[in-house]
């Protein structure tokens, strides 16, 4: 089983070849977004983990105490479509296909070698967050959009 981190060397390899095998002709699999939307999402992502991006307010159904938070980000399914983002998630906007891929293998590395308590604190949707619910977090994220219909993505 693939470790669920990015820290962790095979959970990284895993994501990256994914990421790899995207192209901006695969089909919409990501509910609105396109292949061109995705990056900059996933992008968007890393930064909040990082703390270089802040959503303002947060989205509706935003996910209150340690137990629901930690059971939402380490156990329970993310169902296709039904995950709302926090305000601001699709804004980046796309610097082109090839730029935002570069883009977020940086962002992906520069998350793996951030000391843990360099990290943001504190999420839009699951308010104060440890080292450890950003790592896990992090990886669901982009094994939630780099999955299609439960499998992973492949070229």
């Amino acid at each position: 089983m693939v470790p669920r981190s990015l820290r962790d060397p095979l959970g990284r390899r895993a994501i990256l070849d994914r990421l790899a095998a995207l192209t901006p002709q695969h089909a919409r699999r990501w509910g609105r977004m396109d292949p061109e939307q995705l990056l900059p999402h996933l992008a968007t992502g890393v930064r909040l983990a990082l703390g270089e991006w802040n959503a303002e307010g947060s989205p509706p159904g935003r996910i209150r105490g340690a137990l629901l938070r930690f059971f939402a980000i380490h156990h329970l399914p993310w169902p296709e479509g039904k995950i709302q983002s926090p305000p601001g998630a699709f804004s980046t906007p796309s610097a082109g296909w090839q730029r935002d891929k570069e883009i977020v293998l940086e962002l992906i590395e520069r998350f793996a070698t951030t000391p843990p308590e360099k990290l943001g604190m504190i999420h839009s949707s699951f308010g104060r967050m440890t080292p450890r619910d950003w790592d896990v977090l992090q990886y669901r994220h982009f094994d939630h959009h780099l999955a299609a219909s439960g499998r992973q993505l492949r070229s």
